[in-house]
């Protein structure tokens, strides 16, 4: 499994694409805005020489899917995203209307992730955690072989999530950063939201927000 990442849109939100050997691809939180991003983003599915899968979100707040109904239709491709999410899905123009961004709405999922199961991506086993807290149905994907977790917005080189927004838990985030993701080995490479790579182990010694989980 290869992975590749753009850092896109306002937020600088990074939008990842996991290609198998098999040449099939699946892209995690399109935030695609502009149309040289998308282009950044074509320029690079080429470059693989790769088959787009399908979209998985880690969660549904704005800056995560901007670019979902471009990717969807260009692409005719599913999406996927935990059920308890959808309400923050269904939300999100007026979150760009109140961030004055532009927005076109994406499709309706093809299904829902459910906690705990296991994807196949191209023979790689990616596993679905359900890490409520900063949002509802957020779920970060766990890829055991390569030792990697790409956790969305729940765990930051440094920070955690934001839990001052709507639908946020502070406690839920806790619970979530302290049963799931501060169990998986020290080694783990963490792609975030947001920002540069980190590893669990990192992060269990030096983030201020963990120092009391």
């Amino acid at each position: 499994m290869r992975l590749r990442v753009l850092s896109v849109n306002p937020y600088q939100e990074n939008t990842y694409l996991l290609v198998a050997q098999t040449g099939e691809a699946w892209v995690l939180d399109p935030g695609l805005y502009t149309a040289q991003e998308r282009a950044a983003f074509a320029a690079l599915l080429e470059e693989e020489r790769a088959q787009l899968r399908g979209i998985y979100l880690t969660h549904a707040h704005l800056d995560h899917i901007l670019g979902v109904e471009w990717v969807a239709s260009t692409y005719r491709v599913p999406l996927f995203f935990h059920a308890a999410e959808t309400v923050v899905y269904e939300h999100a123009s007026e979150w760009a209307a109140l961030m004055g961004l532009s927005y076109t709405p994406g499709p309706p999922p093809t299904g829902y992730i459910e906690a705990g199961t296991s994807l196949d991506w191209g023979g790689t086993e990616v596993q679905v955690l359900f890490v409520p807290g900063h949002s509802p149905g957020h779920v970060a994907f766990y890829l055991p072989a390569q030792g990697w977790l790409l956790s969305g917005d729940v765990l930051f080189r440094g920070s955690i999530g934001n839990y001052q927004l709507p639908l946020a838990d502070y406690a839920l985030l806790m619970h979530s950063l302290r049963e799931k993701v501060l169990k998986l080995p020290a080694g783990t490479i963490v792609w975030p939201g947001h920002g540069p790579e980190t590893t669990i182990g990192y992060e269990r010694q030096t983030n201020p927000f963990l120092q009391a989980v």
